[in-house]
C-alpha cells in the first residue's frame, strides 16, 4: 500500500471517510447585498444583553463502547507487566524506576480512558514515586496531584474522613515536589489544597454546623506560613497553632537572626496572583468564624501585595479586611493603630473607598457610637460601593459587628444603643405610661398571713421528719469522741 493510501485509511480511521471522497465542492460566488431601500422603515433590533461568563456544571463523561475499553484494559495489563518487570532485580541488572514511571504513567492514561478511576489512582501513585525516586520532581507532583483530586471525586464506598487524609496527604507530597524543584509558589498553592482537602466541602461552603477540626486549622496556617513565613507577616501574633518553621528555639518572630530572616525572605511566594489562594482562607475562616487565623491569612495576602509594587484596588480590600477582622475581634484601638501606622502609609490607599469605610467603621466603634456605626455599614448609604466590592462573608461580618466584645450573630431583641433609640424608647415609655390606666393597688399582706401560707415543701418536711425522738438522743449519747466525765480536769476548763 503506497504512502497516499496509508494516509487516506488513516482519515478515514480518525473522520468517518470524510476525507476520501475527493475534494470539497466549491462555493458558490456570493450575490451582491441588496441595498436597502429609503422609503422602508428600519426596525431597531435589539441586542441580547451579554450574561458574561457563567460557571457550567459537571458534564457527564462520554461512554465508550465494550470494544474499546476492552482494549485499553489490555493495553494497561501489558503496561503493568512492562512496569513490574522493570522494576525487578536480577544477578545482572538492577531496578529501573524510569521506565518503570514510564510504564506505571501509560497504564494510568489506559485506566482514565477507560474509565476505571480507582485503577487510574493506584498506578498514578506508583509512577509518582517512581518519579519521586529518580528525582523527576514535576512528573511527581503532577502525578500525585492527580491522584489526590481522583480520590476526593471518588464514588467508592469508603470512610470520608480517612479518603480526605489520604488526598492531603497526596497534596503534601506533591507540594514536597514542587519544594525540591524551587517552585515555592506552586508548593504553597498545593498546601492550600492540601489544607481544604481536610476541611472538605462541608465546611468550604459555610456550613457552620461543622467546626473545623484543629488538624485541619493547623495545617490551614501551615499554608499560609509556605506563603509569607511568619518572620514577615504583620500579624503572626495571632497565629493560633504551631509555631514558624523559620526560626529556631532560642528565637522569636521579633528576635529572629539575621540568617533566619534571609532565608525566610527567600522563601517568600513571588508568583503572580499569590494572593488568590490566601484570600480563599481569609474568607472560609471567617464563615467559621475564625477571627484570630483569618486575620493572620490577611495578613499575609496583604505583604504579598505591598511586595508586588503593582497592585491599588486589591491592596485596598485587604487593608480594609484586616480592620474589620480587627473590630470582629473587639479591638477597635489596635485597628486604629495598624491604619494610622501601616495602612495610611501607602499614598493610593488614602483617596480609596476602602479608606473611608475603615476610617468610619473603627472611629465609630472606638467612641461608641451606634448612629455613625450604622450610616457606615448602611448598604444604601455613602459607603455602599465600598461594600459591594467586598466579599459576602465580610459583609455579612460588618453588620455583626458591635460596639463592645467580638462580633456575632443579631438575635431578633438585639439593638445598636444610640441616642435616638434611647430618646425614642423613653419617650414611647412616657406615652404609655400616659395612657395606661393604673391598675388597682392590691391589699398588703400581713406578717401572719405570710406564717400561713404554704410554700409547696411540706410534704417533704413530713417525710423526713423523726418520729422517735427518744431514739434520736440515744443515738446522740451514744457517740463517743474518747472523752468522759473523768478526764475533763479543772485545767482544762476555762473559768473565765
Amino acid at each position: 500500500m503506497s504512502y497516499k493510501k496509508n494516509a487516506n485509511a488513516n482519515r478515514d480511521a480518525l473522520f468517518g471517510g470524510a476525507a476520501s471522497k475527493g475534494p470539497a465542492p466549491k462555493s458558490r460566488s456570493a450575490k451582491p447585498a441588496a441595498t436597502p431601500s429609503t422609503s422602508a422603515p428600519t426596525v431597531a433590533t435589539a441586542s441580547a444583553p451579554s450574561r458574561g461568563y457563567q460557571a457550567r456544571s459537571a458534564t457527564a463523561k462520554p461512554r465508550i463502547s465494550e470494544e474499546v475499553k476492552a482494549a485499553k484494559m489490555k493495553e494497561a495489563e501489558d503496561y503493568k507487566k512492562k512496569a513490574s518487570k522493570a522494576m525487578e532485580s536480577g544477578f545482572f541488572t538492577s531496578p529501573d524506576p524510569v521506565a518503570a514511571s514510564t510504564f506505571y504513567k501509560r497504564a494510568a492514561d489506559c485506566y482514565q480512558i477507560a474509565q476505571e478511576p480507582r485503577l487510574e489512582r493506584l498506578f498514578r501513585v506508583q509512577s509518582g514515586e517512581c518519579n519521586m525516586t529518580v528525582q523527576a520532581w514535576a512528573s511527581a507532583a503532577s502525578d500525585f496531584t492527580r491522584a489526590a483530586e481522583l480520590l476526593l471525586e471518588s464514588d467508592e464506598d469508603m470512610d470520608v474522613e480517612q479518603s480526605r487524609r489520604d488526598a492531603s496527604d497526596m497534596y503534601k507530597k506533591a507540594a514536597e515536589a514542587w519544594t525540591q524543584m524551587g517552585e515555592t509558589a506552586k508548593a504553597a498553592e498545593t498546601q492550600i489544597k492540601a489544607a481544604l482537602s481536610i476541611v472538605g466541602t462541608t465546611n468550604m461552603n459555610g456550613d457552620t454546623s461543622v467546626m473545623i477540626s484543629k488538624d485541619a486549622l493547623t495545617a490551614l496556617e501551615e499554608a499560609v506560613e509556605a506563603f509569607v513565613p511568619d518572620l514577615f507577616n504583620p500579624y503572626a501574633r495571632y497565629r493560633q497553632t504551631g509555631r514558624s518553621a523559620f526560626i529556631t528555639d532560642n528565637e522569636t518572630v521579633e528576635t529572629a537572626s539575621p540568617q533566619s530572616i534571609q532565608l525566610a525572605e527567600s522563601h517568600i511566594a513571588t508568583r503572580s496572583y499569590s494572593h488568590e489562594p490566601l484570600q480563599q482562607v481569609v474568607h472560609m475562616l471567617v464563615q467559621q468564624g475564625e477571627y484570630p487565623s483569618a486575620l493572620y491569612a490577611a495578613g499575609a495576602a496583604s505583604t504579598l501585595l505591598e511586595r508586588d509594587g503593582v497592585s491599588t484596588l486589591s491592596l485596598g480590600r485587604a487593608y480594609c479586611t484586616e480592620t474589620i477582622l480587627m473590630l470582629a475581634q473587639g479591638d477597635p484601638v489596635g485597628a486604629e493603630e495598624c491604619f494610622l501606622n501601616r495602612h495610611c502609609q501607602n499614598t493610593p490607599y488614602l483617596s480609596s473607598r476602602e479608606c473611608k469605610l475603615s476610617e468610619e467603621l473603627f472611629r465609630a466603634v472606638k467612641i461608641r457610637d451606634g448612629d455613625a456605626l450604622e450610616e457606615a455599614r448602611d448598604p444604601t448609604g455613602s459607603n455602599r460601593a465600598a461594600l459591594a466590592n467586598l466579599h459576602e462573608s465580610l459583609r455579612t461580618l460588618v453588620t455583626e459587628l458591635r460596639l463592645s466584645g467580638v462580633a456575632r450573630k443579631k438575635l431578633p431583641g438585639d439593638e445598636v444603643p444610640s441616642k435616638k433609640n434611647s430618646s425614642k424608647s423613653s419617650s414611647s415609655a412616657k406615652k404609655e405610661k400616659a395612657t395606661k390606666p393604673e391598675a388597682p393597688k392590691a391589699p398588703e399582706t400581713s406578717l401572719n398571713d405570710l406564717l400561713k401560707q404554704k410554700t409547696g415543701y411540706e410534704n417533704d418536711a413530713d417525710e423526713h421528719a423523726v418520729e422517735n425522738t427518744d431514739n434520736l438522743q440515744d443515738e446522740l449519747d451514744a457517740l463517743n469522741f474518747d472523752d468522759d466525765e473523768a478526764s475533763l480536769e479543772d485545767d482544762d476548763i476555762d473559768l473565765r
